[in-house]
């Protein structure tokens, strides 16, 4: 079973890297790490940090090596299908994806999920950002189809959850038919699993 890390030690993990940032940098947190900070999860084993562009992710990989992180020899299967431009670890299999603009190769970082985005923390140079529940949603909607454990973490999102917010996202992102196809399966599923309405499926639909 892999491990898993709370909030508290993530948040250590942070500071350090925060210390050998040399340049100021915006990174944006989405997946369970973010929810941990909201308090909507007690733990997560990994860490999905979203970048602007190449020297942003040079600047943080410099950051990585310096607090001791390292590329994996071999990558999970699990964290080789999100498509992640760099994947760093520590000793404690403290695990980072890092993506660049486009998310788990399906969603790109909108103008209007960093308007939404929600600062943090600033630790040094580094300014940490979080998705909002909306925007996370989303992307554990359009996760893997055989990544099971995003949906109890959907359902943890799911109330108060503002569909509209959802549903202008995604006409700005020009998704494919066949994402839209994953996304709408997704849905289904975690409907009929957790038997909760899902407004956004019938403009998918």
């Amino acid at each position: 079973m892999d491990k898993q890390f709370d909030a508290s030690y993530i948040d250590e993990e942070l500071q350090k890297i925060g210390t050998r940032v040399k340049k100021p940098l915006n990174i944006y947190l989405i997946g369970g790490c973010a929810m941990s900070f909201r308090k909507l999860k007690e733990t997560t084993r990994d860490v999905d940090m979203v970048l602007r562009n190449k020297e942003d992710l040079q600047i943080l990989s410099d950051a990585l090596l310096m607090a001791q992180y390292y590329s994996p020899f071999q990558i999970k299967v699990e964290h080789e299908k999100l498509e992640p431009m760099k994947v760093y670890e520590n000793k404690d299999e403290f695990h980072l994806d890092l993506f660049i603009e486009k998310i788990v190769g399906k969603l790109y970082l909108s103008e209007s999920m960093i308007s939404r985005a929600e600062l943090h923390k600033i630790y040094g140079k580094l300014s940490v950002y979080l998705l909002s529940k909306e925007d996370i949603f989303l992307f554990k909607g359009l996760a893997s189809e055989g990544r099971k454990r995003d949906l109890p973490d959907m359902e943890r999102l799911y109330p108060r959850m503002d569909w509209k917010i959802i549903e202008n996202e995604l006409e700005g992102q020009k998704l494919s038919a066949e994402l839209k196809g994953l996304l709408k399966r997704r849905l289904e599923e975690f409907s009929k699993v957790y038997r909760l309405d899902v407004p956004l499926l019938k403009k998918i639909k």
